[in-house]
């Protein structure tokens, strides 16, 4: 999947309104996925506008979502719609409601005393839950003052593909470090020029037991994600290795293509 154009104006002018416009033949029609996002406001100096979790009620995100396999050496592609379906004023700061267009919605408080992010409940309509916590702090600090940080996370993306194993899912959680690897006055990112970015990585790894008579299956989990203010996530990319055969590889790529 590629890139989409990005915003015209919103990293040189934070109090214009932009929009980041589909490619010429890009489908629209994932406007009509769910009847609580065919919102669209006009931008302005807003509450949330310089923020790296843009928080007002009624933001969309369109973004475009690559599954590969090395097992099965075959990509699976899908869009997402984001939209902040409700924002509400809270002690210290604001509660967000994000609503996916597969139906999962999560809602997270940005702690303005603390500067902070954090998910306090999630709703998953797969039914099978989230084995992480479902509170926990998603950006511990929002200036990253704190350069290093641990996440409790879980496995997503691996699953068996041969009987007896075959979509077998770990259930495991482990922990994910986190790092601040580099930050950008000025980012260039597919023909755009973005302000105030930041360049996060990180690192886990695990183990869980398919099949009791083997051992151990071990995997390494790599996490990269561009932020910026004004915008949040830009691209993230996810891989989860192992070297078992049943398993293999399965990375995960989620990229922006369009933000009102």
């Amino acid at each position: 999947a590629q890139v989409a154009q990005l915003v015209e104006q919103a990293t040189e002018n934070r109090c214009v309104g932009g929009s980041i416009p589909p490619l010429g033949t890009t489908d629209m029609s994932f406007f009509r996925l769910t009847p609580f996002i065919i919102l669209f406001f006009a931008l302005g100096c807003d509450i949330g506008s310089n923020n790296l979790f843009p928080f007002k009620e009624g933001k969309i995100w369109s973004y475009s979502i690559n599954l590969f396999s090395s097992y099965t050496g075959q990509n699976s592609e899908k869009r997402i719609l984001i939209t902040n379906a409700q924002t509400k004023k809270i002690k210290n700061g604001y509660e967000v409601t994000r609503l996916h267009s597969d139906g999962n919605f999560f809602t997270y408080q940005i702690d303005k005393k603390k500067n902070k992010i954090t998910r306090v409940s999630a709703f998953l309509v797969n039914q099978e839950g989230l084995i992480e916590p479902v509170k926990k702090d998603v950006y511990p600090d929002l200036d990253f003052k704190k350069k290093k940080w641990v996440v409790m996370e879980q496995l997503f993306l691996i699953k068996g593909f041969q009987p007896p194993l075959e979509n077998f899912k770990p259930q495991i959680k482990f922990e994910m470090n986190y790092f601040l690897a580099h930050e950008y006055k000025k980012f260039k990112y597919n023909g755009r020029v973005f302000s105030d970015c930041f360049y996060l990585i990180g690192n886990g790894s695990t183990s869980f037991i398919a099949d009791t008579r083997s051992g151990p299956i071990d995997v390494d989990v790599k996490s990269e994600e561009w932020i910026c203010r004004g915008i949040g996530i830009l691209k993230q990319v996810r891989t989860e290795d192992t070297e078992a055969s049943a398993f293999g590889k399965m990375s995960f790529t989620k990229e922006l293509i369009f933000f009102k």
